[in-house]
């Protein structure tokens, strides 16, 4: 008893020279004024640590009723307890799938989920139809192609034929000056000389007959192969011409489904289709995740309303603590750790004031 009265002496003597040494290290300690501020400040400190100890114990307080609170949860009867795991496990998977949805990136952007919300009866047709242009748009093509192609072949014949015909006419001319030559020389030759040239002109009339009838089938089978080109040509332009005013209509058609609903193809239409179909599927989904996570979240509250708690609400931010028993472990650590801590400060700030 004496060592601690002796202790206690000892203590409070090293805490008054200390306090006398701050006085002595104040400016002008002699004056008053000075005196009466340095407690004023040291009152102060009081005060503040005092309302931090407060703080602290009402702190601790707090602590104690969530551990009371999950003694009560532990305590719970066997089907009340599984009743309380199979709400919170609805209620985790409910929230879960609430937040994976809120990170899900959009396939489509809110204009096109607008347009396709405003045109949702007709998109359907649409998309067949303009599949089934997309489809005729491309055989027309092909048939065009085809019928450009022995268009092209027929304007290389007709080349060939004038080329043929150009040729034919040089050698006619070629054959007749020749021929007529040959027969003014003949002429000249009989009046010249004696000599009897009637086999000789017998023999150039009838080269020149035989070479005349092949001049003249000739050219009578360029004349019926040019109007074969003629025919088949005008024949080839006059279908090519219904072709390409099919594409031109069926070209129309598509374009502007294109530009109605903004998209390359029926393809890019036909996914975003499916990308509003998914999309309402999940906010359907979102809509009923929401209107069950509230129905469930009542019904937690109730559960925990009748053990009464000190703050049933705090657990909707712990509902794992409520389904996994190390999660509720844990929290009960935290909290005792916290407890610790605490009481520490409790002490310390104590331990100042007092001094």
């Amino acid at each position: 008893m004496f060592g601690n009265k002796k202790k206690k002496k000892a203590v409070l003597d090293e805490k008054f020279n200390k306090v006398y040494a701050d006085i002595r290290a104040i400016d002008d300690w002699d004056n008053p004024k000075k005196i009466e501020h340095y407690i004023l400040d040291s009152c102060e400190q009081i005060i503040a640590s005092t309302k931090d100890i407060e703080a602290q114990k009402a702190q601790y307080r707090v602590l104690s009723n969530y551990l009371l609170d999950i003694k009560k949860i532990a305590n719970m009867p066997v089907d009340k307890r599984k009743e309380l795991h199979q709400v919170a496990k609805q209620i985790t998977s409910l929230t879960t799938s609430k937040i994976n949805y809120q990170k899900e990136p959009h396939k489509i952007t809110e204009e096109q989920f607008v347009l396709m919300e405003e045109n949702e009866e007709a998109i359907p047709s649409t998309i067949y139809r303009m599949q089934e242009n997309e489809r005729y748009q491309a055989t027309v093509k092909r048939e065009m192609n085809i019928l450009e192609g022995e268009k092209g072949e027929l304007e290389v014949e007709r080349d060939e034929w004038n080329r043929s015909n150009r040729l034919l006419k040089s050698i006619s001319i070629l054959f007749l000056f020749t021929f007529v030559s040959l027969l003014i020389f003949l002429m000249i030759l009989k009046m010249a000389v004696t000599f009897d040239i009637t086999f000789f002109v017998l023999g150039l009339l009838f080269i020149g007959a035989v070479l005349g009838m092949l001049i003249f089938m000739k050219a009578n089978s360029l004349s019926r192969q040019n109007h074969r080109i003629t025919k088949e040509k005008n024949r080839k332009i006059s279908l090519l011409n219904i072709v390409r005013m099919k594409y031109a209509n069926v070209t129309r058609a598509i374009e502007y489904e294109k530009k109605r609903y903004q998209v390359q193809n029926s393809y890019e239409l036909n996914y975003f289709w499916e990308a509003y179909l998914e999309t309402v599927r999940q906010k359907e989904q979102y809509m009923q995740d929401n209107d069950d996570l509230e129905y469930f979240t009542g019904r937690l509250m109730r559960i925990l309303g009748n053990i009464e708690l000190y703050d049933r609400k705090i657990w909707l931010s712990q509902i794992a603590a409520l389904v996994h028993k190390e999660d509720m472990k844990e929290v009960h650590d935290n909290l005792l750790q916290r407890q610790t801590e605490i009481r520490e400060r409790i002490t310390e700030n104590t331990a100042s004031v007092k001094s």
